[in-house]
C-alpha cells in the first residue's frame, strides 16, 4: 500500500487508503459510513463505542438538507462554517494527525474533490463516576477523586482552580498508543524552565507504547538510576491536593486512562503530607503530622536496631538488659525477621489479589500463621513478630505507597548488614541511606530539602502544620515567578509573537 502523504482531491483514494490501512472489514469497530452532501459524494470513519450516536446522527440530518445548487463551490466551507453547528470541529490538511484523531476517537469526514478533511470531536467518553480515593481517605472533605478520562481530570482541577493562567498543554507519547498526557501548570506562577524541561523529556519519549501510563511515563522523564528506590514524583488520587500543588508552583501530569497525576517535582517531605492534616485544626494537624514522621522512623529503624543490639548484649546497658528474646526459637534471628518480612509482603500481595470477600479472611489466615501459629511451633520468637507488625503497621503510615516500599526495601537491606557485620553494619547502612536522601534530586531539587540544603522557614512548614494564613511564600526550591501568594491583582494575557517582535 502506497503511503500518502497529503490527501488527494479524489475521495476514492483517499477512502482506500483508509480502508486498507485501518482493516475496514477486518476489524468490526471500524465504522465506514458514505453519503451525499449536494452533489458532492461525502464519506466519515469512526470508532463504535467511543462516539456519541445521537449527536452523529443529528449532524449528518443537518449537512444532508442541503440543496444541490448551494454546493457548486467552496464545499466544504461552506458545510464547515455554515452546518457544523457542533463547537469542536476542525480542519486537517495532514494525514498523520487525522489518523490520530480518528484512533482517539473522533470522527473524520471527507468530501470529494476536497484535499482537506473535517475532524468532529464527537467522542462519548468511558468513564466510571468519580468516587472517593482508595489511598488517601479523609475523614472531613471532599470525596471525588481523579479517574480514568483526561477530559474529565482536568475538569475537577479547573472547577477548583477558576485561573486564567491555568494550562493544560497536550503531549502525545508512544508512536503506536499516542497517549495523551496534559502538561498542567500556572503560567504565571510555574518555573518555565521547570515546564520546558518536563515537556522536553516527553517529547523525547521514544517507545512504541505506554500501556502502563504514569508509572511508564515516570520512568522515562525522572532522569537518574532507576535502581535508586526513593519515589521522584508524588502521585495523587485527589484533585484538591493536585490544585495545591499546582499554586505552589508545581507540573501536574494527567495521563489518559490513569487515575493518578503525577506531581512533579517532589522531595522525601511531600511524601510524609495527608491532606487530612489540613482538615483539622492546627494542633491537631501538627500531632498528625509528627506522628506520621514517627511512625516511618520506627518502621525503618526499630527491627535492624533491636536486632543489631540483641546480637551484641555486650553493648546493652543495664537498664535494656531485658531486650532479647528468652527462647529464640529454632531460626536465628537474623533470619526470623528476614522470613517475617517476606510472609508479610505474600500476605500483603495475596490480599491484595484475591477478590474483596476473601480478603478478611486471607487477613485472619495470614495473622494465625505469621503469628500465634509461628511463635507456638518455635519457628520465630514473640518479640521477632511484635517487632515486625509494628514496622509494617508504621510502613502505611504514610499516604505514598512509593515511599512505604521504599522504606520497606530500606528495612530489609539494614537487617542484611546487621546479620553479617552487627552494629557497623548498621551504622554503615544508615550512612548509606542518608547519603541516597542528600544525593538524590527530583528535576534538578535537592530530595531532602529544606533540610539539605537547610532552610529554616521552610522546615518549620514541613514539620508543623502551620497557620494557612501564614503560608503565604511559595517554596523558593521551586523558583517560582511569583513568589508569594498574595492577590496581585488581574495579569496581563501572555503576548503574541507580533507583539514581542514589536
Amino acid at each position: 500500500m502506497d503511503k500518502l502523504e497529503k490527501f488527494a482531491a479524489d475521495i476514492d483514494k483517499n477512502v482506500d487508503y483508509f480502508k486498507k490501512l485501518l482493516g475496514v472489514g477486518e476489524s468490526f469497530d471500524i465504522i465506514f459510513r458514505e453519503f451525499k452532501i449536494g452533489r458532492r459524494r461525502a464519506a466519515t470513519f469512526s470508532i463504535n463505542g467511543m462516539t456519541n450516536d445521537i449527536l452523529l446522527t443529528n449532524i449528518y440530518a443537518d449537512i444532508m438538507t442541503y440543496h444541490p445548487e448551494e454546493l457548486n463551490i467552496n464545499t466544504l466551507n461552506k458545510v464547515f462554517y455554515h452546518r457544523l453547528a457542533h463547537s469542536q470541529v476542525k480542519v486537517v490538511d495532514n494525514i498523520n494527525d487525522t489518523l490520530t484523531s480518528l484512533l482517539s476517537g473522533e470522527l473524520v469526514m471527507f468530501i470529494d474533490e476536497e484535499t482537506q478533511a473535517i475532524v468532529i470531536d464527537a467522542r462519548s467518553y468511558p468513564i466510571r463516576s468519580p468516587a472517593e480515593s482508595t489511598i488517601e481517605k479523609v475523614t472531613r472533605g471532599s470525596h471525588d477523586s481523579f479517574v480514568e478520562t483526561i477530559p474529565f481530570n482536568t475538569t475537577l482541577i479547573r472547577r477548583r482552580l477558576r485561573d486564567p493562567n491555568l494550562r493544560c498543554e497536550i503531549v502525545k507519547v508512544g508512536a503506536r498508543s499516542k497517549t495523551d498526557v496534559a502538561v498542567c501548570y500556572i503560567r504565571d506562577i510555574t518555573n518555565p524552565d521547570l515546564v520546558d524541561t518536563v515537556k522536553d523529556r516527553l517529547n523525547s519519549i521514544e517507545i512504541d507504547g505506554v500501556p502502563m501510563a504514569e508509572k511508564a511515563i515516570e520512568e522515562f522523564i525522572v532522569g537518574g538510576s532507576t535502581w535508586n528506590p526513593l519515589p521522584r514524583v508524588r502521585y495523587t488520587e485527589r484533585p484538591d491536593v493536585a490544585v495545591v500543588h499546582l499554586l505552589e508552583g508545581h507540573v501536574c501530569l494527567v495521563v489518559d486512562t490513569s487515575p493518578n497525576v503525577i506531581i512533579l517535582p517532589t522531595t522525601f517531605w511531600h511524601h510524609v503530607q495527608h491532606v487530612e492534616e489540613f482538615r483539622q485544626n492546627m494542633t491537631a494537624g501538627t500531632f498528625l503530622r509528627l506522628t506520621r514522621l514517627g511512625a516511618i522512623l520506627t518502621a525503618l529503624l526499630l527491627p535492624p536496631v533491636w536486632l543489631s543490639l540483641v546480637l551484641q548484649r555486650h553493648l546493652l546497658p543495664e537498664t535494656l538488659a531485658f531486650l532479647g528474646p528468652r527462647d529464640p526459637g529454632i531460626i536465628p534471628l537474623g533470619l526470623q525477621f528476614l522470613l517475617a518480612e517476606f510472609g508479610v509482603e505474600m500476605v500483603r500481595m495475596a490480599t491484595v489479589h484475591v477478590p474483596s470477600a476473601q480478603s478478611t479472611a486471607l487477613g485472619f489466615i495470614g495473622a494465625f500463621m505469621l503469628g500465634e501459629f509461628a511463635t507456638k511451633v518455635g519457628l520465630f520468637g514473640n518479640e521477632t513478630v511484635f517487632y515486625i507488625a509494628v514496622a509494617t503497621v508504621g510502613t502505611f503510615a504514610t499516604p505514598s505507597f512509593e515511599l512505604a516500599m521504599a522504606v520497606r526495601l530500606l528495612r530489609i537491606a539494614l537487617l542484611i548488614l546487621v546479620i553479617f557485620f552487627k552494629l557497623p553494619g548498621l551504622l554503615v547502612g544508615l550512612l548509606g541511606a542518608f547519603i541516597i536522601l542528600v544525593a538524590t534530586k527530583s528535576f534538578g531539587v535537592p530530595y531532602f530539602w529544606p533540610l539539605f540544603p537547610f532552610n529554616f522557614k521552610a522546615m518549620k512548614d514541613v514539620l508543623f502544620r502551620l497557620p494557612l494564613p501564614n503560608k503565604i511564600l511559595r517554596p523558593a526550591v521551586l523558583k517560582p515567578q511569583d513568589p508569594d501568594r498574595l492577590e496581585h491583582g488581574p495579569q496581563k494575557p501572555p503576548e503574541t509573537d507580533d507583539e514581542k517582535d514589536q
